[in-house]
């Protein structure tokens, strides 16, 4: 795999954010297929994006957030989070997550999104 994305025009709370070293390369592992983290890595590796109602459709698991925090933490993923509107008559107000992973990382590991 290639290198890391460049975080030369990352910036931090008082401008520009200076790093010590260069960032690791870009090296995630995958989860076994057969696992909840790895049914989740599959769609977000389509290019899709994932939110608990769909996972639960697709999985029949009540539980999203540990399959990502696994995707993240234990084989380096940088899934993204998106808080989508997803208002019910009881909660006009709320808020669910949608996970995604960034272009780059769909380009680096070759999947072509349109």
């Amino acid at each position: 795999m290639k290198k890391a994305p460049d975080h030369a025009n990352d910036q931090g709370a008082c401008g520009q954010q200076m790093y010590l070293l260069p960032p690791p390369p870009f090296s995630p592992t995958y989860p076994n297929r057969s696992t909840l983290a790895g049914e989740a890595l599959a769609i977000l590796l389509n290019g899709g994006s994932i939110t608990h109602p769909q996972f639960e459709g697709i999985t029949a698991s009540w539980r999203l957030s540990e399959p990502i925090r696994q995707l993240r933490r234990d084989h380096g993923w940088p899934v993204e989070t998106i808080e989508i509107a997803a208002p019910t008559p009881e909660r006009p107000d709320r808020y669910i997550a949608e996970y995604v992973l960034p272009a780059w990382v769909l380009e680096e590991v070759g999947v072509h999104h349109g």
